[in-house]
């Protein structure tokens, strides 16, 4: 899926984030950062819930009123009528974006943060009632003076995240990097095994047959992986091999491996769809902070269910509008996708609640069983001049075509 340029083996880290952060009693410290929810990647995901309803400001008693209630199925929920009564509708309004998409972060509460976008837009968020891992919590910094510090929540002041070092003095081995054949087709990037293992120092676990002893392997001895009946066969880079069993690293019991890329977003794909890995020796160059590009207000043409066609500014959901925040969907149940707006060209619904989604290099997916991607959407705010919005439900639209 991707095609890159390799760098000297010295420049290994830039992947990592990496910030400055200032505590509310005055220390400053630098270095790398490990989130609270264990993001340790520029594509690691911050998740919260929007406490500004950006779509408020574009709707009138008079639009709710023409939206339909004869049409339930049109994406739309009456409930969010109640909206005129109370600030907030039924369905919370997730923000999902990757850490290289973030300028600063700043604290603004026990729960609560203002997001500063590489634009110098700034998001209100707080944490998400589903997941409380990202905001609230405590974070570690490396720092290049003091080594490694947690930063309580409390006494967090705010983050400003900046380029990665090519070469992180504390980090033992380099990030693992390479190729992970699944079910529905390759995916090249960064990797997190089992979604906790991501250096080459790491260990893989498992049993021989021959010895039922745990036994561990560091990732940096390993050239691939491949499922086998119950566990895996094992190849190392002196083209020795084992078979491996009776451990999660090894087996279905694995929690999923993660897969991302500044290019093409996330996956975490299912030991059921995993088929195989191939690990690289070296990370590809310019991936690191730099490499998550300018982001701006998700823009298409609109083609509808009659055959109109309008080329707008637009939210997506109701509550998508910038290129670098993340649409979900899910190939079946085994593998589940995060890609970000501005790498998508085209999206077209399809029957039974599924989307066709073409991303930018011709790759297509089939998505179903999240809301962006199914009847649950909201659908479309188009953001017309001279303020003429216009709504269009879900089950209206034939096709999105993102520029």
């Amino acid at each position: 899926m991707v095609l890159a340029s390799w760098q000297p083996a010295q420049a290994q880290h830039e992947g990592l984030i990496y910030g400055r952060v200032q505590t509310q009693s005055g220390e400053v410290y630098t270095g790398q950062i490990r989130w609270s929810a264990h993001q340790v990647f520029w594509g690691d995901i911050l998740l919260g819930v929007k406490t500004e309803v950006p779509v408020l400001q574009y709707l009138n008693e008079e639009q709710i009123s023409q939206l339909s209630p004869a049409e339930p199925d049109a994406g739309f929920d009456w409930q969010f009528i109640n909206l005129w009564k109370s600030k907030y509708p039924a369905r919370d309004y997730d923000l999902k974006l990757r850490f290289g998409d973030l300028a600063a972060l700043q604290i603004t509460g026990e729960q609560t943060a203002t997001i500063l976008l590489k634009n110098n837009r700034r998001i209100k968020i707080a944490s998400h009632p589903d997941d409380n891992r990202h905001l609230g919590k405590d974070i570690t910094v490396y720092d290049n003076q003091k080594g490694r510090l947690t930063v309580n929540w409390d006494n967090l002041k705010s983050v400003n995240f900046l380029p990665t070092p090519a070469q992180l003095p504390h980090i033992k081995g380099t990030p693992l990097y390479g190729t992970v054949q699944t079910a529905n087709g390759p995916l090249t990037g960064f990797i997190k095994w089992d979604q906790d293992e991501y250096l080459s120092s790491h260990q893989l676990d498992g049993q021989l047959d021959s010895n039922p002893q745990n036994l561990r392997y560091a990732f940096s001895q390993i050239h691939s992986i491949q499922v086998r009946d119950k566990g895996s066969i094992v190849k190392f880079y002196s083209d020795d091999k084992i078979f491996l069993k009776n451990n999660r690293d090894v087996n279905a019991t694995n929690r999923g491996i993660v897969v991302q890329h500044p290019a093409w977003g996330q996956a975490i794909v299912s030991w059921e769809a995993f088929r195989s890995v191939t690990f690289e020796d070296k990370v590809p160059a310019n991936l690191g902070y730099e490499s998550y590009g300018k982001l701006q207000k998700i823009r298409g043409t609109i083609r509808t269910t009659d055959n109109h066609n309008i080329k707008a500014e637009l939210v997506f959901d109701l509550d998508e509008e910038w290129t670098a925040e993340l649409l979900d969907g899910r190939f079946g149940n085994t593998i589940r996708y995060t890609i970000p707006f501005g790498r998508i060209v085209n999206l077209k619904p399809l029957p039974n609640g599924r989307s066709e989604i073409q991303m930018a290099g011709e790759k297509k997916l089939t998505l179903e069983n999240e809301n962006d991607v199914s009847g649950q959407n909201w659908g479309l705010m188009l953001l017309l001049p001279n303020k003429q919005h216009r709504y269009i439900p879900w089950a209206k639209i034939s096709q999105i075509s993102f520029f």
